[in-house]
């Protein structure tokens, strides 16, 4: 399901922006953008704060070279540009914006900065830099499954059983995000302002803003478990999840027998209903010692000092979020610190063209090379620069792969030469 795209994971994120009156257009246009999953995107994402500190902190006397260009490439982030097509295929572009560290330690040599191309087309996952001749092509659907490990499950039914699961999860996210009631304490309409778009439109969109603790985050984990532990969609996608998974496992494992479909709702309701009650009783439990107040006190005491969460969401007349901002740092201090030190996460990402994404096309057949024919032909891997980055990451697979072949053979082996064992 990982391959359902950005979406799925901002939604996961702003799950948390409640439905408080001003926060509850960021949950429309969450549920908007899912929707509507045909858009192209801008942005950078950076770490803030005391990064360059933390050695100093636990006791290091001096800071080497390296140390330094890890800590000004991490501050300085990356650049991504990409276009979503829909939830299974996207394609988006990452520029380190400081690429000293590559180019120190002989994993770049461009004329250009440090990037690399990635697209995720189906189940097919493709990654190049532009000194690369090809893509590194990974598959990573349940098809791969088949005839593994004794499996003589169909490969285009598992394909059926993980479209179903994914398109399972897509619906009951839009479903329950749009119910989502938590309120949120500290959300403000900032009003209309105008945002530049990186494709030069303009538009109006209106600027909430976020504000989130500790504490707040606390509230809304026991907010969001106790919810769920009553929520009747949450149940029934439990429930029918677990069926999809019964029914795989059987697919996958004929000797394991079939059961009918009755049987299998049966055993997820059973299974579903006490695995709830159980949380039910953890949760009246726990909340009864643990105060969202008691939890951050004791998290002080482990040496938490604070979280600050600051979210921007700039929402356009038809509910898609054209520019989100967020900042989130936390502070801490351990025994080996001598002082307390704040890091941080700062992303920025515009979206536009809603609707109408750039195209952009699917490598072909023949410009990719998967790690099975990095292994059946050994001079293929000369199509990954020896001077950047992706060399490196296509020999350790290859590595992986060498050594899998060979267990699996040895295996085999030890299977025909075993000696039969009587009945």
């Amino acid at each position: 399901m990982w391959k359902k795209g950005s979406a799925l994971l901002v939604a996961g994120m702003l799950v948390l922006t409640g439905c408080s009156g001003e926060a509850s257009l960021v949950r429309d246009s969450i549920v908007a953008s899912i929707e509507k999953p045909n858009y192209d995107y801008q942005g950078t994402l950076k770490l803030t704060g005391d990064v360059d500190k933390l050695p100093a902190a636990f006791g290091e006397t001096e800071t080497d070279k390296e140390d330094a260009a890890v800590f000004a490439a991490l501050k300085a982030g990356v650049t991504m540009k990409g276009s979503q097509l829909d939830l299974k295929n996207t394609k988006v572009a990452f520029e380190v914006n400081d690429d000293k560290l590559l180019r120190d330690n002989k994993l770049w040599a461009g004329d250009k900065k440090a990037s690399v191309e990635l697209i995720v087309a189906g189940d097919n996952f493709y990654a190049k830099s532009p000194l690369d001749s090809k893509y590194l092509k990974v598959s990573a659907d349940t098809t791969a499954l088949g005839g593994f490990g004794g499996s003589d499950a169909d490969p285009a039914k598992l394909k059926e059983y993980q479209d179903k699961m994914n398109d399972l999860t897509i619906n009951f996210m839009k479903k329950y995000i749009a119910k989502y009631g938590y309120t949120l304490s500290n959300a403000k309409n900032l009003g209309v302002e105008t945002v530049s778009l990186p494709n030069g439109e303009k538009v109006q969109a209106t600027h909430i803003n976020i504000k989130i603790d500790a504490k707040e985050l606390v509230k809304m984990f026991f907010f969001t478990a106790n919810d769920a532990v009553a929520s009747k969609d949450v149940k029934n996608f439990a429930i029918d999840m677990m069926v999809l998974a019964t029914s795989l496992e059987e697919e996958m494992n004929p000797e394991l027998g079939k059961t009918t479909e009755a049987e299998k709702r049966k055993l997820a309701e059973t299974t579903v209903t006490e695995g709830i009650k159980s949380a039910k009783e953890w949760l009246d439990e726990t909340t009864k010692v643990y105060t969202p107040e008691k939890v951050v006190e004791e998290l002080k005491k482990e040496g938490f000092h604070g979280l600050a969460w600051n979210l921007d969401f700039y929402i356009d007349s038809a509910k898609m979020p054209v520019h989100q901002k967020s900042e989130l740092s936390v502070t801490f201090q351990t025994d080996d610190l001598s002082q307390p030190l704040t890091v941080g996460l700062a992303a920025d990402q515009y979206v536009y063209n809603f609707g109408k994404a750039t195209k952009y096309d699917i490598p072909a057949k023949d410009a990719g090379l998967t790690v099975e024919q990095l292994y059946e032909d050994e001079k293929a891997i000369n199509n990954f620069s020896d001077k950047g980055f992706m060399r490196p990451i296509a020999e350790s697979l290859l590595e992986q792969h060498k050594w899998q072949v060979e267990w699996e053979e040895e295996l085999e082996d030890a299977d025909a030469t075993a000696e039969p064992v009587a009945p």
